[in-house]
Parts: structure tokens; C-alpha cells; sequence
């Protein structure tokens, strides 16, 4: 049975109902979409409702439209004079980096998704940036966006398209007073709605595309308004594009097609179309569709303990955007919002700063993208701090607040006077839980404190993503197979981490090793992943897991959890990891490995170790032991062994392929970096224990000796036992023992 059938036969008989119903709306559509084209163009097409006086849109003045009591609501806070001097004084480098980078987007230089470069003018919207290859011209649904025959990587002409950069120029234009940013702003808008049909070409062909866009032409009317040297024609073309790119959201939302990142972000364009231009013909019956999928949706997106189901860091902030977004403006207009919805999305924020290392970083979990749902400028980085900002302003969190010097710009354009007025009184707490376990979200968190020289480390063991099946049934997720994996800092600074992402389109090899097993820091066995790759995007076979026991303890924080996605191997081999954090000080990672049917077989295995870029990291093979040294400290990684066979140790970095040693914290941004697989063959069970163990630069650390199964430095001692491969850490009067026995692993304190 094909993938395609069994994906067919596990849809609802709504879905189905759903997708019938829309294929024969689009035949309907294409074969009217010259008349429909032809109809919107007409200089007399008429998009408001009957108590909006037309005649002020096509008129001398078309602000007078914002002047009608119903026609339009409030984005944010009125853009006064002192509104910008505030700015100016109080963000001298971000207004300094606004000019600069609207000055770049003046001679049409772009930098985004891992490329840089500079298009003609005028600009080839329908083209590959890069190579400035057509990509399909026509209706939007006949454009192929899932292939690899075309242009280019289609994220780059998306991102051109999005015109997330008009906000940057109308912010400097409003912010400088300079006219020349404005000018820009018009010949680039103008230009792309001459360029670009109603429902034609390739900036067409994606909904989600559709709805970033309405959120870039809302702001960037906001700031042009707000221009003392506007012109009524492109007034009136921004108005018109936000009604036509309304009524293709109202068509064309992802109910079943994608309905996590992409399903929101097109029910939050929508929205702002509709609330915001009441006067719009079917505002009213937009915005209420949208809001109703936003609240219907926040529990599916949201696991209850705030993270995100797609199982990615940075599209969980995407996700978190929009409706941080749109919540803001339903408050700053005067309405409720339901309290469950509040109450979720103050969860996904706290998942935010869980996430948050010492660094100011996260762990780079899942697929990434560089696109940003709250928009101001210069998106490709990992900063979310303007997400807890608003989370402190609105819960008065001071936690949310904590390790924040500053109200970043974001919050700044987005929240209330009120709202700025709450966060300015609360006062900063560092958080007070130092170990947590996310169950639904499947992490657990281990800290020594928040500063920024804290330790930090935490462990994966939870679902790839939702809506990925167990059997060989193909879905799209953004999700990795990483369980078991582990990040740490220490210090303040980051050794382990997640390599993130490469790309979605071109360099197949390269998207599918970041995704794959391989690339994170757990155990592969006999050279397979945890679940099974297909297309782009593509999963099936998703491991079970089970999480088995949480410590927190004065003396000692552990995790254990193991999986199953090794079922199909000889023995159907399991993987259980325990992850120790002894003492705020040092941790302890024991793998066991197990056979889940009969007696286990020779097997091959290979654990990985993926060092930050710009560390050096040094192999003492004889010692069994890595040493990675950093800027601020130096971790050393100790092991012991239960395999008859020796350990054998590879180190990598910036090698040919995509498992020569490389990161890639943003799309397409692949940078050389440390890699140490640890490769060893046994016959299950088998237990493999490593200390890693964290020396603060200029600090002398204890020695470590190891004799038999024993590893001994300062106070410490761990022990392996032969026969079972139980574990012991020995300290004073304090010990800790983690057992295999029976069907759950568990760890003893003080036994």
C-alpha cells in the first residue's frame, strides 16, 4: 500500500468531505480567473462596504477615509513626534542600523535565508535572486512549489516578495524624515503590484506567503501614514492589495494542507485585513473566521506546557508571533480575549525562556527559518527576547523580564503606553525552577542558577512532531529524529548543541543529515536513524519513547527516558539514556542499551558530539576522554565502557559533506564546527557512562584517573559495575545509583 493511500485512508471523513469540496472550487476559479483578474484591476472596483463613502477612496485625499467613524481600528499607539524622539534617544543603535539597512534595500541589496545579493532594477520578482531563472508564470495553482526543477531554492523569491522590507523603509522615512526612503518604498510597491497579478505567479502560489505579507503592509502603511510627504496613489494601492490579499486568505486557508505555522500565520493576516478595515467589503466576516480559527487552534498548537507540537524552536516563536500579534491588537482596540487563549500563550512563552541558555541563545531544535511574524528589521538571528518582554508586560512576569537590559525594539512598536508603563514598574526575578520536565513537549531542563555564567543542559525525550505516525504512513513535519539528545553549556558558554538546520530545497544530502540521527548528540545504531526519512520534509516510522523518572534533589537532578525507534533491527535494540546533574557541578550521561526481543546481537554503534563552531576540541583516545575548550572554560568528556572492543574516536570539522563537521544556527548559514562521533560494537545489553565534567578558564580543575571501571577526580568517584552495568556516583556520605533492573530504569539518592 503506498504512502499515498494509507495518508488517504487515515483522513477524516470531514477532511475529505474538506478537500472534495476545494478541488471543485478551484476548477471553478481558474476557469474564471481572467474575468475575476479583470474585474478587481477596473479603476471603479468598489471594496467597501455600503456606509463607506467610496468617493474618499478614490478622491484627492484618501486619509480622510481614516478619519470615518468604522473604517479603520488601531494597529498601535499613534506615531507621534515624541513617540519617535523616544525612539531615537533611547535606541541610537537600533535607529542607527534602521538607516543603514534601509540604505542597502535603496540600491536593492538583500541578505536573508543564508544569501546576499544585489537585484536589477527594476526588481525580477518573478525570478531566483541568485541565478535571476523565471520561475512558472500563470494562476497560482498550477505553480509547482514542491519541486526541485525550479529556479531556485524558492524560499529566496518568497522572501523577496514577502516585502517585509517596506516596513524598514517607511520606519526610516519616518524616523529620518527623509523623503528618498519613502520614494524607494513607493517604486518598489507599485512596481510589485504591477508585476504581480491577482492570483498569478509565484508570489501567489503560497497562502502563508499571502499572510506574512498582509502583516509587512499593515506596519509599513502604519509608518507611511505617519510620513508627512505620503502620495493618495499608493494610498490607495496599499489598501486595495491588503483587500485582495483578505479575500484570497478567506479562500485559501490551510485547514488540513498545513495546519500548524502556515495555518496560523494565514488566519493572523487574515485577521489584521478584516479587524483593522472594518470598511472593507466582508472585513467583518474575515476577521470573525480568523479569530475563531486562532482561538480554536491555540490548544493545538500549544502543547499544555507551552511547546510548540511542531517540535522546533524557531517556528515556535513564528507560531508565537502571530498571535502575540493579533492578541495585541484586539487589547489595544478595547476587547477580550478569551482567557484560555491567554493563559496558553503565556505557557508557550514561558516554554520560551525555558529554552532561553545563559547566552541569550536556545537550542536549535528542529527545522529553521529565518522568518520572522513580528517584524521590525534584521530578522536572521535567534533573539527572542521581545516575545518575553511582551510576556512581562502583559502576565507582569518578572521572570519574563529577567536578563532583559533593555524593552527590545519589537515590544516597543507593539505594546501599549499601558502596557510599556506595566513593564517599566515590574521589577526583574531570576525564575526559581532550576530543574523542570516538560512531558507533553518531551524536555527536561537542568540549571545551576540564570545568570550568565550559569551551567545548562537539557535533555530530548518526546514526540519527533504531531502528526508524524508510527508506521510507514509519510507525513510532513518539521520536526528531527533526535531523541535522547543533550545540549549543555557551561559557564555561560555553549559546547553542545543542536546543529539546526541546512535548507528545504536543493543539497537534498544536506537537508536530510541535519534532520537525520546523525546529527544530534545521541546514539546511532548500525547507522540508521531513529525514524525513517522520505521527500523533503518527509517522516514516517516515528519512535515511541517513554519517559521514566525525574529527580530533582538538592544534591542531585537526573532524567531518564528510552525509546524504541530501533525496532526493525536484529533484537529490536533500546535505547535508554540518564542524564545526572551532580551537585550544580558536573553531569553524568549513561546510555544502556537493551534488547527488546530475545537475546541481542552484534551491533554497530556510534554516539555523536556536536561542539559549538569556534571551539577547539582535542581527542586523548587512550584516556578514552574529548577536551573542549571554549573562551570562558573547558568541558572534558570521560568515558567508561562496558563494549569488549575499544572505542574508536573520529574528529571532524568543516570536512567535505554534510557530516564533515558543520552547524547551520540559520537557513543556509553553514559554518565549520567540531565533530566527535564515538563509534564501538557490543552485543546488547551493554551500558557506555561519560562525565562530563566543567573547568571555568584559569581554574585548575582535579585530576581524573580511571582504573578498571572506575573514574576518580576530587571528591567524586563513578562506578560502573561489570555485571549489571549499574552505576554508582560516589561522594563523602552521598551516593547515587542508577539501576537497569527490571522493566524501568530508575535512579536511587542516598542508598
Amino acid at each position: 500500500m503506498t504512502g499515498k493511500i494509507k495518508k488517504i485512508l487515515r483522513m477524516s471523513p470531514a477532511e475529505i468531505r474538506f478537500r472534495a469540496w476545494e478541488q471543485i472550487r478551484i476548477r471553478y476559479e481558474k476557469q474564471n480567473a481572467r474575468r475575476e483578474l479583470e474585474t478587481v484591476e477596473k479603476p471603479d472596483f468598489n471594496f467597501f462596504v455600503k456606509t463607506c463613502d467610496f468617493e474618499l477612496y478614490t478622491g484627492a485625499d484618501p486619509t480622510g477615509l481614516w478619519r470615518k467613524e468604522g473604517f479603520a481600528r488601531r494597529l498601535c499607539e499613534p506615531l507621534t513626534e515624541e513617540r519617535k524622539q523616544a525612539f531615537i534617544n533611547n535606541y541610537p543603535e537600533r535607529y542607527s542600523l534602521a538607516l543603514k539597512r534601509a540604505d542597502a534595500f535603496m540600491e536593492n541589496r538583500f541578505a536573508f535565508l543564508g544569501v546576499a545579493f544585489t537585484l536589477p532594477d527594476p526588481i525580477p520578482w518573478q525570478k531566483d535572486p541568485l541565478s535571476l531563472n523565471p520561475y512558472p508564470d500563470g494562476f497560482y495553482r498550477d505553480i509547482d512549489i514542491f519541486t526541485n526543477k525550479n529556479a531556485g531554492d524558492i524560499k529566496h523569491v518568497w522572501e523577496v516578495n514577502r516585502l517585509q522590507y517596506l516596513i524598514e523603509l517607511t520606519k526610516a522615512a519616518w524616523l529620518s524624515g527623509e523623503r528618498k526612503y519613502a520614494e524607494k518604498f513607493e517604486s518598489l510597491l507599485t512596481d510589485w503590484i504591477r508585476t504581480n497579478p491577482y492570483k498569478r505567479g509565484v508570489a501567489w502560489a503560497s497562502a502563508l506567503e499571502v499572510g506574512v505579507r498582509v502583516s509587512a503592509l499593515v506596519w509599513a502603511l502604519a509608518f507611511y501614514r505617519a510620513c508627512p510627504f505620503h502620495r493618495p496613489d499608493v494610498l490607495r494601492a496599499m489598501l486595495k492589495l491588503i483587500y485582495l490579499s483578505g479575500a484570497y486568505l478567506y479562500e485559501n486557508l490551510s485547514i488540513y494542507f498545513s495546519p500548524y505555522n502556515h495555518l496560523i500565520g494565514e488566519a493572523a493576516g487574515l485577521f489584521l485585513a478584516g479587524y483593522l478595515f472594518p470598511g472593507f467589503r466582508d472585513a467583518d466576516k474575515w476577521a470573525n473566521r480568523a479569530w475563531d480559527v486562532l482561538c480554536d487552534q491555540v490548544e493545538k498548537q500549544f502543547h499544555a506546557d507551552g511547546g510548540s507540537v511542531e517540535q522546533a524552536s524557531f517556528y515556535h516563536h513564528f507560531t508565537l508571533g502571530f498571535y502575540l500579534q493579533t492578541i495585541q491588537v484586539k487589547r489595544l482596540n478595547g476587547q477580550e480575549v478569551p482567557a484560555r487563549v491567554m493563559e496558553r500563550v503565556r505557557r508557550a512563552i514561558e516554554f520560551s525562556a525555558c529554552l532561553t541558555k545563559p547566552d541569550g541563545d536556545m537550542p536549535h531544535l528542529g527545522d529553521i527559518d529565518d522568518a520572522r511574524s513580528i517584524y521590525f528589521g534584521d530578522p536572521t538571528h535567534w533573539d527572542f527576547s521581545a516575545w518575553r518582554a511582551i510576556g512581562a508586560a502583559w502576565y507582569g512576569r518578572g521572570a519574563f523580564k529577567y536578563g532583559l537590559k533593555q524593552l527590545p525594539e519589537e515590544a516597543y512598536w507593539l505594546l501599549s503606553n499601558p502596557d510599556q508603563e506595566n513593564y517599566a514598574r515590574l521589577k526583574a526575578i531570576p525564575p526559581d525552577q532550576n530543574a523542570l520536565l516538560l512531558k507533553e513537549s518531551g524536555y527536561a531542563f537542568f540549571r545551576n542558577g540564570f545568570g550568565e555564567d550559569a551551567h545548562f543542559c537539557m535533555m530530548d525525550c518526546g514526540p519527533i512532531a504531531h502528526g508524524v505516525f508510527h508506521d510507514d504512513t509519510p507525513s510532513a513535519a518539521h520536526g528531527h529524529a533526535d531523541e535522547l539528545a543533550i545540549e549543555l553549556s557551561a559557564f555561560g558558554e555553549s559546547f553542545l548543541v543542536d546543529p539546526g538546520f541546512s535548507n528545504y530545497r536543493g543539497d537534498f544530502d544536506w537537508h536530510c543529515y541535519f534532520r537525520s540521527t546523525a546529527a544530534h548528540n545521541t546514539v546511532e545504531i548500525n547507522g540508521q536513524s531513529q525514524a525513517k526519512q522520505g521527500g523533503i520534509l518527509q517522516w514516517s516510522r516515528a519512535p515511541r519513547f517513554k519517559q521514566l523518572e525525574f529527580v530533582d534533589h538538592e544534591s542531585a537532578k537526573a532524567f531518564c527516558g528510552e525509546h524504541y525507534g530501533y525496532q526493525q533491527q536484529p533484537g529490536a535494540p533500546v535505547h535508554r539514556r540518564y542524564l545526572l546533574f551532580v551537585d550544580n557541578l558536573f553531569w553524568v550521561v549513561a546510555d544502556y542499551i537493551y534488547p527488546a526481543k530475545g537475546k541481542g546481537e552484534q551491533t554497530d554503534f556510534k554516539e555523536h558530539f556536536h561542539f559549538n563552531a569556534g571551539l577547539k576540541t582535542a581527542i586523548e583516545e587512550g584516556k578514552q576522554s574529548i577536551v573542549c575548550q571554549g573562551d570562558k572554560a573547558t568541558l572534558s568528556i570521560h568515558t567508561l565502557s562496558q563494549t569488549p572492543s575499544p572505542l574508536h574516536f573520529r574528529f571532524t570539522e568543516g570536512a567535505d559533506g554534510a557530516d564533515g563537521g558543520w552547524i547551520s544556527p540559520t537557513y543556509r548559514a553553514v559554518r565549520p564546527a567540531p565533530l566527535v562521533s564515538m563509534a564501538y560494537q557490543a552485543v546488547p545489553p551493554l551500558c557506555v557512562v561519560k562525565v562530563l565534567y566543567p573547568q571555568k578558564k584559569g581554574q585548575t580543575g582535579p585530576e581524573f584517573q580511571k582504573e578498571n571501571q572506575q573514574l576518580m577526580f576530587g571528591d567524586y568517584t563513578v562506578i560502573m559495575e561489570e555485571a549489571s552495568g549499574d552505576v554508582r556516583v560516589e561522594a563523602g556520605g552521598k551516593h547515587f545509583r542508577i539501576c537497569h533492573d527490571g522493566k524501568d530504569g530508575y535512579i536511587h539518592l542516598n542508598d
